[in-house]
């Protein structure tokens, strides 16, 4: 009966998600194609400066980052003052950053001994004083498990963006191609948002109260988290030069994709899962229903680039980035670590237990801080890289224990969706190895690339499915796409 019950929500999960993961998908292809032609034509060291004003500007925007859209959601019925109230907090968040960045512009390039960075940083800031000004009535179709017009939104943006940067790059060669790409995008998206869900703002903090409880523990959980995420980025421009930093900082964003096209646009389409699942009472099962889809789907993609990470830097950024390989393979093996527990933050934040958050961040806050400063200083970046994977076990142990407490799922239970997955990569890596051995990466390095990938993606898929059915075809991600692709496959 509830399995029943459950069916329709499981696919309009999938739904959800597979219009939000192929937007970002859509829109990650843009990226690498921008950033194919960036490589080319710019340097390790233009991309290291780069990022090096881009760190403390993340770790700022994180720390202020306010879950308007979540606190919304939860919301049983939206009411004008509630929305007035997120452009309100949008408003204020945006101009913070700003002036926040302007101040350290001076004092950070001093830091870092190069005074391009501070025209840099002031204009960088204006990327999230921009995200934080979309139209907040963007929730109701999230609301409604309608991600669409968010794909859409995501799509227009990022197109524009790479428009925009291939040109300035082209034209001039300057790393102010990158700073432009990362302020378009946002500007588009912000200004199309109110032609998708049109509302005429107005400034009020009436409906604080919504809000408080969300925002006050999420504010502490986002200062360790943002410094959890950049500390590495944030101590190494100081102790290597600029173009290895441009090395490991590429590396790590080709790493990030994943999460980046997959997991961070699960969140809404996971955030309105768990909100019907309450209602019906099988939040546990939806909740390793998602925990499952996103391991059976992220799991391949990390194993292939730390598998083939030489060819995938030569592809996607040439020969003058060889030296990033090695780094992309442990980044991506790191990588590996947290992915049963992804969903952990939307269920924390459904049941009211922002809390939790901030105390799985502690945790992980006090492991890899003292091990990125001596990994950093003494080690460079092997050290930084250990001190991620410190970072990564502390958080994801803590994250079981958490979830136990707050769904009472067992620690083995959350650990079990990644069975079928590791069993199916077996094969497939051992495909992916007899393809490097006879196949051409050298004179025929694109057409051995593919092929090796297509071998790689058909293997694992294929003993996805025999293991789905020698499991005796239990509900979940492999469940609901099978239906669905016997629904289109009968049409």
């Amino acid at each position: 009966m509830s399995s029943s019950a459950d069916a329709p929500l499981s696919q309009r999960t999938v739904r959800a998600g597979l219009w939000t993961v192929g937007a970002r998908l859509s829109s990650r292809v843009i990226d690498l194609v921008a950033l194919l032609v960036l490589a080319r034509f710019l340097g390790p060291a233009d991309f290291g400066l780069v990022a090096t004003a881009m760190t403390i500007i993340f770790i700022v925007e994180a720390i202020l980052e306010l879950p308007l859209a979540s606190a919304l959601i939860r919301l049983p019925e939206i009411s004008r003052r509630a929305y007035d109230t997120a452009f309100t907090l949008g408003l204020m968040r945006g101009i913070a950053v700003a002036a926040l960045m302007a101040a350290l512009s001076y004092p950070l390039a001093r830091f870092y001994g190069d005074e391009r960075l501070v025209p840099l940083i002031c204009t960088l800031a204006l990327a999230p004083a921009m995200r934080g000004l979309a139209s907040p009535r963007m929730v109701q179709f999230e609301k409604s498990m309608d991600f669409r017009r968010r794909g859409i939104l995501e799509f227009l943006g990022k197109t524009t963006a790479a428009a925009v940067a291939i040109t300035i790059a082209v034209a001039t060669g300057s790393y102010w191609a990158i700073a432009a790409s990362t302020i378009t995008a946002p500007t588009v998206m912000m200004i199309v948002s109110y032609a998708m869900a049109p509302m005429l703002p107005r400034l009020t903090l009436t409906d604080w109260p919504l809000f408080a409880d969300v925002v006050g523990w999420n504010f502490a959980s986002q200062i360790l988290a943002a410094i959890n995420w950049q500390i590495d980025r944030l101590l190494l421009p100081r102790y290597i030069d600029t173009a290895s930093f441009g090395r490991f900082t590429a590396a790590n964003d080709l790493a990030s994709l994943p999460f980046q096209a997959v997991a961070a646009p699960a969140a809404g389409p996971l955030m309105a899962a768990f909100v019907n699942a309450r209602e019906k009472g099988t939040l546990r099962e939806t909740y390793l229903k998602s925990s499952g889809g996103l391991v059976l789907i992220l799991l391949p993609i990390l194993c292939f680039m730390a598998l083939l990470s030489g060819p995938v830097i030569r592809v996607l950024l040439g020969a003058n980035w060889n030296e990033a390989a090695p780094i992309l393979t442990w980044i991506a093996l790191v990588g590996l670590v947290s992915l049963p527990v992804i969903p952990m933050p939307s269920l924390a934040m459904l049941v009211g237990r922002s809390k939790a958050l901030a105390v799985r961040s502690l945790i992980e806050f006090s492991v890899r801080l003292p091990l990125s400063l001596a990994g950093v200083i003494f080690f460079g970046i092997p050290g930084a890289i250990a001190a991620r994977l410190g970072g990564a076990l502390a958080g994801s142990v803590s994250s079981f224990f958490l979830i136990r407490e707050i769904a009472g799922i067992g620690c083995l239970e959350q650990l079990s969706v990644v069975v079928r997955p590791l069993l199916a990569l077996v094969p497939a890596a051992l495909a992916l190895h007899l393809c490097e051995l006879y196949l051409d990466f050298d004179g025929a390095l694109h057409v051995s690339f593919v092929a090796s990938g297509a071998v790689y993606c058909l293997t694992y898929a294929a003993f996805i499915y025999l293991f789905w059915v020698a499991a005796r075809r239990p509900e979940g991600v492999e469940a609901s796409l099978a239906g669905m692709i016997a629904r289109y496959t009968c049409k």
